[in-house]
């Protein structure tokens, strides 16, 4: 007993200590001497007495071998405690060395405290795969579920008591088996971890996604035993994912199929996105603008929108200027051509980041209408000025002649200067003539300035002189310019060509320049008119007057058909104002031109341009 490495010890039959081994010390830390005489029992633990108090007393009673095998129990250690101590009894009274109850007591107290180890250890795994959101499996070599946790059965779709063995292969997609069975034993073969995505099949039919994560589980001999592993269940990820993905879809479909050019950037004006549209209206691909600064194609758009810029939103704000529909000038990126549009800007913030969504529209066309509209309503407004302006021109002009027309003829009709004033009343006659005259010349322009317009202006052409239309012209003019003192000089350049035109319409614009000429120009200043070759080949016919002069901006006026520089009632220069309207017209329809230079208290030149394919080639 000296030298026992376990403790070994005799007690009387009343249970106190006869004879103590020396391993007492050691793994009690008490010395033997010190235990003699006391009772083993103030030695164990107060919860494991009354089963070593039961255990005595079998061996009191005579037996020799405890039925029930070892006792473990807890013995106080000198320090203060307690050892786990494995011990066996045999009672040996009748042995003279002996003579009582042969104790053997083995300290297992390294043992007992791994085990409840390994028990803490064994029941915080449990909790912790009963309680993990992941689903957690462990398998033989061939996939046999041997472990697996509540959750694993719930994404698989089975009880848990279905789930050992090959059972969950049972719930697997059809679709999916091959693969994993194929992807399975390439893992075994290889002995890599596995990373599968697998979808279980409900009784309902509806299909749940799943990640499986699997790492092989190695003997000594290096081969693979078996996996553990965790089973995810990516469901909700993939509807996430399937709606995401359509509502990006049908974004881009929006966004591709829209009419107006869409535009995303961020706060410093970097493209990020540039649809079709956007391509067609600027005529750049959306590959040479992405992540190229939006103001290559809007320049002023930092202008657009409030508080500097892109920067809409300020930081714990509300938003300004966003939304706002906003006209700007764009640059194609083709041919650098200017065109207007409409945008209309829309910020979100994500994360501290704000990204910005134009919406542009090209409005070149709606511009082009509003000018045409404006063009139309100021012709209208022209056109009911130009109405009231002939009415009023039309009631003076007509009422002129006609009173002296009406006026002589009741002074003839009435004889009221007798009998015997015959020459008088033929002088009557003759004014009565020269009103009809000038009437019917008035009714002539305005026949022909309708005619013209209605667009039945027909030229009877033929071979023309020029030289014999100036003296036409002059005959008919030499008389109002004797009345007005107005002589009237001739310039014709030797050698002029013969022209095929209209004579009687080319006349009729000579006479109307001439007229014009006699009717501004001073009493004895002279007008001239002039023939010669002009650029090109071509005639020139040009009238030209010392007199009153017309000022830039009222030269149009007085192209315009019924208008006259000079609007008042009481205008010195009577006139319908249709002259220069009619004669530029009949040389337009020869192909001609018709210019006037002129400046007030200098004078007029109008000068007809006939062009080249106007001249008769001699033969």
């Amino acid at each position: 007993m000296a030298n026992a490495g376990d403790i070994v010890a005799v007690l009387s039959s009343d249970g106190r200590f006869i004879d103590v081994g020396r391993a007492c010390l050691r793994v009690l830390g008490t010395p033997p001497e010190a235990l003699l005489g006391t009772p083993v029992l103030e030695r164990v633990h107060p919860d494991d007495r009354e089963e070593a108090v039961r255990r005595l007393a079998r061996c009191g009673h005579g037996e020799s071998v405890e039925d029930g095998g070892p006792f473990l129990c807890r013995v106080r250690h000198a320090a203060g405690g307690w050892r786990h101590m494995e011990t066996t009894a045999f009672n040996r009274p009748d042995d003279p060395k002996v003579r009582g109850i042969v104790i053997h007591a083995r300290d297992v107290t390294d043992r007992v405290e791994a085990e409840q180890r390994l028990r803490a250890s064994e029941a915080l795994y449990q909790t912790l795969a009963r309680s993990a959101p992941v689903g957690i499996f462990q398998t033989d070599r061939d996939g046999g579920i041997v472990f697996a946790n509540p959750r694993f059965a719930a994404i698989a779709g089975l009880s848990p008591d279905a789930l050992h063995g090959h059972g969950w292969r049972d719930m697997l997609h059809p679709d999916d088996r091959v693969r994993l069975e194929a992807d399975w034993a390439e893992a075994v073969a290889s002995g890599q971890p596995v990373l599968l995505n697998v979808r279980f099949r409900g009784a309902d039919g509806a299909a749940t996604f799943a990640l499986c994560q699997g790492s092989p589980l190695s003997g000594a001999d290096g081969q693979v035993q078996g996996w553990v592993g965790t089973l995810t269940d990516m469901t909700e990820y993939v509807r996430t994912v399937d709606a995401l993905l359509m509502a990006e879809a049908r974004t881009n479909a929006i966004v591709d199929a829209a009419a107006d050019a869409i535009v995303t950037m961020d706060g410093e004006g970097i493209v990020h996105s540039f649809n079709p549209a956007a391509e067609a209206m600027f005529g750049i691909p959306a590959a040479d603008m992405l992540w190229s600064r939006i103001d290559r194609l809007i320049p002023d758009i930092g202008s657009l929108l409030q508080d500097g810029g892109l920067a809409v939103y300020q930081p714990g704000g509300l938003p300004h200027g966003a939304g706002a529909v906003r006209e700007a000038v764009a640059v194609r990126g083709g041919d650098g051509d200017r065109f207007p549009i409409e945008v209309s800007v829309s910020a979100v913030e994500t994360g501290g980041r704000r990204v910005f969504t134009g919406i542009i529209r090209d409005i070149t066309a709606r511009k082009r209408s509003e000018r045409d509209l404006i063009a139309a309503k100021e012709a209208a407004e022209s056109a009911d000025r130009a109405k009231s302006t002939f009415l009023q021109v039309m009631s003076h002009e007509l009422r002129t002649p006609l009173n002296a027309v009406i006026g002589f003829a009741q002074v003839i009709e009435m004889r009221l200067l007798g009998a015997g004033e015959v020459d008088r009343y033929i002088d009557y006659a003759g004014s009565i003539r020269q009103s009809g005259e000038h009437l019917l010349a008035i009714i002539d322009d305005i026949l022909d300035i309708t005619t013209i317009e209605a667009g039945g202006l027909r030229l009877n052409e033929s071979i023309v002189d020029p030289s014999d239309l100036v003296g036409e012209a002059l005959n008919l003019v030499a008389i109002q310019a004797g009345k007005r003192g107005v002589p009237i000089s001739i310039d014709l350049e030797d050698g002029l060509p013969m022209l095929f035109g209209d004579a009687l319409r080319l006349r009729q614009v000579l006479v109307n320049l001439l007229s014009n000429a006699v009717k501004f120009s001073n009493p004895g200043e002279a007008a001239l008119v002039r023939a010669r070759r002009g650029d090109g080949g071509g005639v020139e016919l040009s009238v030209a007057d010392t007199g009153i002069g017309i000022a830039a901006e009222d030269l149009p006026k007085a192209m315009t058909p019924f208008a006259q520089v000079d609007q008042s009632m009481a205008r010195r220069y009577e006139g319908m104002g249709l002259g220069l309207s009619i004669s530029k017209r009949l040389v337009e329809a020869h192909g001609g031109t018709l210019r006037i230079e002129s400046a007030p208290g200098q004078g007029t030149t109008v000068t007809v341009a006939l062009p080249p394919n106007r001249r008769v080639v001699d033969a």
